[in-house]
Order: structure tokens, then sequence, then C-alpha cells
């Protein structure tokens, strides 16, 4: 985490963390410096349930949450939190299934999972056009940051920290 907050990253996303690590002092100091996003699905100690949230808005104050849960990501949003709902592509039914739980939860933001599908973007931003898209997953190559970036996606998610500087030249 320490390595992430140094880095020049916009955001971070904790996963697989627990409840301990959140309540400390350190973590806390972590989500006032950068924004901060608790993947709630992973995170150990608490259930994934409105409860579970109402405690992390009160006692850690992220900046917000990840969860592929549709209760979670509407949960959340009363909580005041900024979600990302996370979707798995495999075929053209989870598509379809994504497209319309994200409709009816309205994320403030979709991470599309692999990251190195970035077609889908263009398919997204035209199904979803205020949304932001976030490609995640897989990414172990700058070209696969910029194709993101090419294809119009507005943020890639990794844990590589050697690509987490990396910068795309944008075509002006």
């Amino acid at each position: 985490m320490k390595a992430a907050i140094d880095s020049e990253v916009d955001a971070i996303i904790y996963m697989n963390g627990d409840l301990n690590d959140m309540v400390s002092n350190t973590f806390k100091e972590y989500c006032r410096q950068k924004r901060v996003f608790i993947h709630i699905d992973l995170l150990k100690g608490l259930s994934s349930d409105k409860e579970s949230l109402q405690f992390i808005q009160r006692y850690v104050r992220p900046y917000g949450i990840v969860s592929t849960k549709s209760n979670i990501i509407k949960s959340a949003k009363k909580e005041g939190l900024v979600t990302i709902q996370r979707v798995f592509l495999i075929d053209t039914k989870s598509y379809n299934t994504s497209i319309e739980a994200i409709s009816h939860n309205d994320p403030d933001c979709v991470e599309v999972m692999p990251a190195i599908a970035p077609s889908i973007v263009k398919s997204y931003k035209q199904q979803l056009p205020s949304i932001s898209i976030i490609l995640g997953g897989l990414v172990s190559e700058e070209s696969h940051i910029s194709e993101a970036f090419k294809q119009g996606a507005d943020a890639v998610s990794l844990s590589k920290t050697s690509l987490w500087n990396y910068r795309p030249a944008m075509k002006k």
C-alpha cells in the first residue's frame, strides 16, 4: 500500500485486505492522501452487506468501494461512497447481463475484465454513456494500457508495480 501511495497513480483499489488493516491509523491516513477504493467482496473480517458498508464509511472513510454484487453497489451509493461495479466478460450473455445490471444499479464507474479486450469499451460507452469505464485484469505490458486508452477507457487498473507510473502518449 505504501508503494501505491508513493506512486503517481490517481486511485488505489485495495484488494485482499482485512478489517484490522483498514481500521489502523496508517490506512486511514492513506485514505486521506489518495482515492482509495476497497474491494469489499474480497475483504476479510466483514461480510458483504449494508451494515459492513456503514461501518467502513463511518470508521475507515475510503473514497469508495468495488464490488461485483448489485446489492452492494446500491447500498454503497446510499452511504455516499463512490462505486465501481466490476464485471467479468466471457461471452455475449455476460455482456448483456452486465449492461442490464449496470443500468439498474447506476454505479459511478464500471471495471470491465479482462482489460486485454479493449475493443469492448466502445460498445459499453454507447450503451452506458454517463458511466466511466475502467479496464482491469491481466495488464502486463505498456501496450495494454495504451490500447485501453486508445479505445476510450477512462482508466486502467493493474497490480504490476513497474507500470504504475506509466503514462501513454496521448494524441492531441
